[in-house]
């Protein structure tokens, strides 16, 4: 019995390390896609063989995707970049990320340095 439970946390754990789960959809399609992105309407899809989440913004329109690129970066990491481009003219932002739902852009991100500045101060004072 204790092997059986045993298999199924690490088994649990195995595949939540080699997926990431990102916001999937485009504002086109569903207004609350668009900005600010009202996430508490939509569902995160789990995204296989893919290692980041994307926001794309291009023509007033917002898309949001699981994604893909050849990083060194890691799933679970608070790297995270955007970048600008212009094609025939159009300007497109393209910010990709690596940690579960953060392609919602609406909320603030918090340091790993701000985070266990919190911890500690959390700790001391109780």
């Amino acid at each position: 019995m204790k092997g059986a439970i045993l298999f199924t946390v690490l088994a649990g754990l195995v595949s939540t390390g080699l997926a990431i789960q990102c916001y999937v959809c485009t504002s086109d399609d569903d207004v609350a896609c668009n900005d600010p992105f009202e996430s508490f309407t939509m569902t995160k899809q789990t995204c296989y063989g893919t290692n980041n989440c994307m926001k794309v913004v291009a023509l007033d329109q917002v898309t949001r995707a699981c994604g893909y690129d050849n990083s060194t970066v890691s799933i679970g990491s608070s790297d995270g970049e955007c970048t600008t481009t212009k094609i025939f003219g159009i300007k497109a932002t393209t910010c990709t990320c690596y940690l579960d739902g953060c392609n919602s852009a609406n909320l603030p991100k918090l340091s790993a340095f701000a985070a266990a500045t919190l911890v500690a101060a959390f700790t001391a004072l109780f």
